[in-house]
Formats: structure tokens, C-alpha cells, sequence
């Protein structure tokens, strides 16, 4: 097991060189200046989620919000960001922060596209995606089905992560056995997904919020109870960012090279931003016209990691033993967390909602990926080997796991990146079509 891993390692080195980081960085600056900095309008963008519309869809603007939020918001706000900061040092969340704030542009352009080019399945839902981008948009079916394929493999892929994320967690704090704790997962997942989409956007409207709000609390404890520290830490993370990091126990430094490596990466794997995932749901949404769309999906960015994943990080930076370079991921997470009463059993309740709440939301992505090459009556039997990937995760290296991650989400940028580079005067012309009205109506809503 220990040489695919470092198999895989040594791939992902190649994929996630300097061409994926000019790729994923350089269309993220390229639609932020074209766009005149869509980012701007990030409050908006958060008071238009809120609005119904009676247009046509699957489920409400704000139930596409939070089931991309929810696939977007799982153990990787926790578990990889400690794994970032231990691979990376802590120089990798300025990295990881820098792209996320650009990659809102990227967002946009994505889901705007999404909408743009959905379509009515044979069950007369809307569906979209980067694959009906490139299939509608530019009739490249053979590249459409490429990505729906890699969804699909990151899609199980995440199945495996959130698994073997609790799992350890589990195992770590209470000694839980793997199985038990797979086993209970695979039944609580099985009871919403199986349910459809509906049922997957009502349970998140509650899920999202709660998680979210319980995990803030838990790192501003964590943050105020070492709030000596802060000034070091913000040092820490600004200095190694550009110098790299030296670690202890004898272990070879972390580069510069590692740290942008593995703050462009991991926030890409959270946000999603880039990798076109996101759109799938935001294509469902009832919405008048793709512009409002995009705007509402360009603030899951900033939720997930300007202000989780950011959280995570100073949480892990100020409290956890990143520099002995023994511990990763979820052990790191914990070890950090642990330094609080009661802290290690908060992050426990939350790595559970959030690995819940990832594995609800991509169960639908990877869902909705094989419909698109296989059809719509696959989307039960989807769900079914869903759940055995679930249970194949809780048995697996967790490094190997995320390595796996890594490569899958690769491959679905590609494409992805593609279809935004030649469409992107049809973003341009919808912006300019709809956002001085959509952003005018929301001022004269807010004023009302």
C-alpha cells in the first residue's frame, strides 16, 4: 500500500505542477479583472440567496446554495486544511486564501454557464454542469463525458475521504471500531440521499446553517483561548508563505514550492472553484436568469474557505504541534482542538455534520455525472455503490485517500478550465445583459 501511495504522490507532483497552478490561478485572475472584480458585489451576492423565485428549477436559489455548500463544506475544511499546514506549513493558507478570493470570479463564470446551457432531462428535471457546457455550448461530447467521468471517480473519491476522516477521528477519541462507526454513516447517508433531490436541499437548509454556526464558535474558542499567540501565528503564516517552513524532529523543511502547492490544491479540493462541480447544482436552481445564479454561487467561496477554512487554519497554526512533522490531517486537527475543554468532542460533532452534509451533496454531483452518460434510471443504483465506497473508505490509508482526491479533481479542471477560457464572451455578455439589473433590484428590495 505504501508504494501506491508514493505512486501516486510522485503523480500528483506532475498534475499539480506549475502548469495546473498557472491554469487554475491564471483563469481566476483572468475573469476577476474582466469582470471588474465580480467580488464586489459578495453582499449582494449573499442577500440574493435569500430571495425566492418563483422561475423555473428543481429547488429554490438558496436550496442550490446549500447543497453546494454543502458538498463544498465537509472534513476537508478541517482535516485538510491540518493537512495543508503539516505538507505545507502554515505559509500554505496564505495561498490557500489568496486563490480563494480570485477563484469567487471563477465560481461566477461557472455557474453562469451552467445555467446558460441546462437542459430538462427525460424526468423533466433542469440539470447542468461543465459537462452540458461543453456538450451544449461546444458541441464537445467525447470532453463532455471526460468530466463527467472524473466527477464521478471525485465524486466516489470523497465517499472514501469523509469516511476515513471520521473513522480516524472516531478511532482517536473514543477507540471506536471502523466498522461500527462505517456502518452507522452508511445508514444515516442512505436514509437522505435515497430520497432525491428535494429531499437532499430540504435536509441541508437546515444542516448547512447549524454545522456552520457550531464549528465558527468551536475555532473562536480555540483562537481567544491561545489569543497570545495571534500575533505570532499571523506572522507565521505571512513570513512562511514566502520563505517556506522549517520543521522539527530532524525532518526536511517544508519549500515554498510545497506551500503553494498545497494551499492552491487543498483549496481547490474545499471551494471547488475551478473544477466545475459546483455548477451542477447551481444549474437545479429556479432562477430568473444565470447572472443572479452566478452571483449566489460566487459566495460559497467565501463561506467555505474566507471564512471556515481561514478559521481551520489559525485554529490548527496557534494550537496545533504542526512543526514536529509527526502528525497529520485529523490527528493534527485534534491535537489542536484537544487544547480547549471539551474541544476534542466539539470537533468531533462537527468533522460528523460536515462529512454528512459533503457525502449528501457530491452523492447528488456524482449522481447527476453518470446520469449524463448513462441516463437518468441510473441515479438509484449510483447511490447504492455510493454507499459501498463509503464503506471501502473507512478501511484506507488516509494519506493515500486524499492523494486520490487530488488526482481526481485534477482532471476534472482541465476540461472544466476549457469550456470557461472558450466561452468566456458569453459570460461576458450575460453580465452585461443582466447584473446592472439584478444588482438594481436587489438595492431597491433592500431599501424597501
Amino acid at each position: 500500500m505504501e508504494m501506491i501511495t508514493q505512486g501516486v504522490v510522485k503523480f500528483n507532483a506532475f498534475l499539480w505542477g506549475a502548469p495546473m497552478m498557472v491554469l487554475i490561478v491564471g483563469i481566476s485572475l483572468y475573469f476577476s479583472w474582466k469582470l471588474k472584480f465580480i467580488q464586489k458585489h459578495l453582499f449582494h451576492s449573499i442577500s440574493l440567496s435569500l430571495k425566492k423565485s418563483k422561475s423555473a428549477g428543481a429547488v429554490s436559489s438558496f436550496g442550490a446554495l446549500v447543497i453546494a455548500l454543502a458538498a463544498m463544506v465537509g472534513t476537508g475544511n478541517i482535516v485538510g486544511v491540518a493537512a495543508a499546514v503539516s505538507t505545507g506549513g502554515p505559509g500554505a493558507l496564505f495561498w490557500m486564501m489568496l486563490s480563494a478570493f480570485f477563484a469567487m470570479a471563477t465560481k461566477y463564470a461557472e455557474s453562469v454557464l451552467a445555467v446558460k446551457y441546462r437542459e430538462k432531462n427525460e424526468a423533466g428535471e433542469y440539470v447542468g454542469g461543465p459537462m452540458y457546457v461543453l456538450k451544449n455550448g461546444l458541441n464537445m461530447k467525447k470532453t463532455a463525458a471526460v468530466f463527467a467521468v472524473a466527477t464521478a471517480l471525485m465524486g466516489f473519491a470523497d465517499a472514501l475521504i469523509q469516511t476515513n476522516s471520521l473513522v480516524a477521528i472516531y478511532g482517536s477519541v473514543f477507540k471506536a471500531p471502523a466498522a461500527i462507526t462505517t456502518a452507522v454513516l452508511v445508514v444515516l447517508t442512505a436514509t437522505v440521499i435515497l430520497g432525491g433531490v428535494r429531499k437532499i436541499a430540504a435536509f441541508c437548509k437546515w444542516l448547512v446553517p447549524l454545522m456552520a454556526i457550531v464549528y465558527i464558535v468551536l475555532c473562536l474558542i480555540v483562537i481567544v483561548m491561545h489569543l497570545d499567540k495571534l500575533p505570532w501565528a499571523i506572522a507565521c503564516i505571512f513570513k512562511s508563505a514566502f520563505t517556506g517552513t522549517a520543521v522539527l524532529g530532524g525532518a526536511v523543511g517544508i519549500t515554498l514550492k510545497e506551500a503553494v502547492r498545497y494551499g492552491v490544491s487543498r483549496g481547490v479540493l474545499s471551494n471547488e472553484a475551478g473544477s466545475g462541480s459546483g455548477a451542477i447544482a447551481a444549474a437545479a436552481a429556479q432562477t430568473p436568469n444565470s447572472v443572479r445564479q452566478g452571483l449566489i454561487s460566487s459566495s460559497t467561496v467565501f463561506w467555505d474557505t474566507l471564512v471556515i477554512c481561514l478559521l481551520s487554519g489559525v485554529a490548527v497554526v496557534i494550537a496545533g504541534d504542526w512543526r514536529g512533522g509527526t502528525l497529520f490531517g485529523a490527528q493534527l486537527a485534534e491535537n489542536a482542538f484537544a487544547t480547549v475543554p471539551g474541544g476534542s468532542f466539539f470537533l468531533l460533532v462537527s468533522l460528523s455534520l460536515f462529512a454528512f452534509s459533503t457525502l449528501v451533496g457530491w452523492s447528488y454531483y456524482t449522481a447527476k455525472s453518470m446520469q449524463f452518460c448513462l441516463g437518468v434510471n441510473v441515479e438509484k443504483p449510483v447511490y447504492w455503490i455510493w454507499l459501498v465506497m463509503m464503506c471501502v473508505g473507512g478501511f484506507l490509508s488516509p494519506k493515500l485517500v486524499w492523494e486520490l482526491a487530488d488526482t481526481a479533481i485534477a482532471v476534472m479542471c482541465i476540461p472544466n478550465i476549457l469550456s470557461l477560457w472558450l466561452l468566456r464572451k458569453e459570460v461576458f455578455a450575460e453580465t452585461k445583459t443582466y447584473l446592472a439589473g439584478e444588482l438594481a433590484c436587489a438595492r431597491q428590495e433592500s431599501a424597501q
